[in-house]
């Protein structure tokens, strides 16, 4: 903060929160009493405002969270913040967890109280200041997201004995929930389910679309367990593959593992572009390349995080980030996309999950 000129930072977000304050709530699912985390650079620690139905919640053991407690509704909450802040002189640069890849949770009224007289503050963007600490992950982080990762790949491919034909999008989909809840997952934030034979809205929301002799099965799993979120992705093939079929695989699943090996730290999102390009470059594709531009980016808390692996990204990678690679080409009838998840170290990359199947899985029906 000092470094920033910012005199306060205020955290609106329920991911930034959580990461600062470890103090855990369900009450986010409300908008009608805000949450909001405050640091000051003249005082020590953070400070949490929250309604004062949350005294008895689980709060941080952290020595250094401080609890400040209101009675009523958002207008309370900002008198609350108010005076928090008060004794900043007027003009003081007030630091919002705004910017690139964070959108915060704040609202107009919290705007207009900060700019409003008699505080005057000068609102400052401070994703870049936040980024800073939560792209480098601590061991307990690490830890959590190998979790994640295996909660994720058991259930998928336990799951696959799960199917039928005439067995729809939506009904796999849940049926993977449960597994996934099942084996220790928090959460299921994101669980698109793909069957068919070519690409189709792979954000859309699971629908009626019933699995068929032949297709091809495309999942991508956002299991939570404690703050890290899985985001990793396995196919597999109703029946035979042909041998072209098994030739894609091979090769998609052979460039993404290569891409994360030759990853290091001080290279930039753009230099792992330029990799991927080189190793995906040695054959023809007659499929279309389906990854806008991106080939991976880094996660932790949220699902993606800075930074993009990209071309033109100056976004520079370092030890300790959590980096995703997945390529996806649309050829031969099929999805062929193998996400894998990796610690960043100096020697090369520690994945985070049991690295895809040498062959691509086939399911008998």
């Amino acid at each position: 903060m000092a470094e920033a000129s910012l005199d306060a930072l205020i955290l609106t977000s329920q991911r930034n929160f959580e990461y600062y304050s470890g103090f855990r709530t369900l009450f986010w699912l409300s908008d009608t009493r805000p949450l909001l985390a405050i640091v000051r650079r003249d005082k020590p620690g953070i400070s949490i405002l929250a309604n004062r139905g949350e005294q008895y919640g689980h709060w941080s053991r952290n020595a250094d969270v401080h609890q400040v407690f209101y009675d009523g509704f958002t207008e309370v909450a900002l008198e609350t913040a108010g005076d928090f802040l008060r004794g900043l002189p007027s003009g003081a640069a007030v630091g919002l967890d705004y910017g690139r890849d964070m959108f915060g949770r704040g609202s107009m009224a919290l705007i207009d109280f900060l700019r409003g007289a008699p505080n005057h503050y000068r609102l400052e963007d401070s994703a870049d200041l936040i980024w800073r600490q939560r792209l480098i992950k601590s061991e307990h982080e690490f830890q959590a997201k190998r979790a994640a990762c295996k909660i994720a790949t058991d259930a998928f491919f336990a799951g696959l004995a799960d199917l039928r034909v005439g067995t729809t999008e939506y009904e796999f989909g849940q049926s993977l929930k449960q597994r996934m809840i099942g084996l220790g997952a928090d959460s299921v934030d994101w669980l698109p389910v793909r069957f068919g034979r070519g690409g189709r809205g792979y954000a859309r929301p699971n629908g009626d679309t019933r699995l068929q002799h032949d297709d091809f099965i495309w999942v991508d799993m956002g299991a939570r367990r404690a703050d890290q979120i899985s985001d990793l992705n396995r196919v597999a093939k109703v029946g035979a593959a042909t041998p072209e079929q098994e030739d894609i695989y091979d090769f998609v699943r052979g460039v993404t593992l290569k891409l994360a090996e030759g990853v290091r730290p001080g290279m930039s999102g753009h230099d792992v572009f330029a990799l991927f390009q080189k190793l995906w470059s040695v054959r023809e594709h007659s499929g279309r390349l389906a990854i806008a531009g991106r080939v991976g980016h880094g996660s932790g808390v949220a699902l993606t995080e800075p930074p993009s692996l990209m071309t033109g990204s100056a976004e520079v990678i370092q030890e300790d980030m959590i980096l995703h690679v997945e390529p996806k080409l649309e050829a031969a009838g099929g999805v062929f996309q193998i996400e894998e998840v990796f610690r960043v170290t100096p020697s090369g990359p520690e994945f985070l999950s049991a690295v895809s199947p040498a062959k691509l899985p086939i399911v008998e029906l």
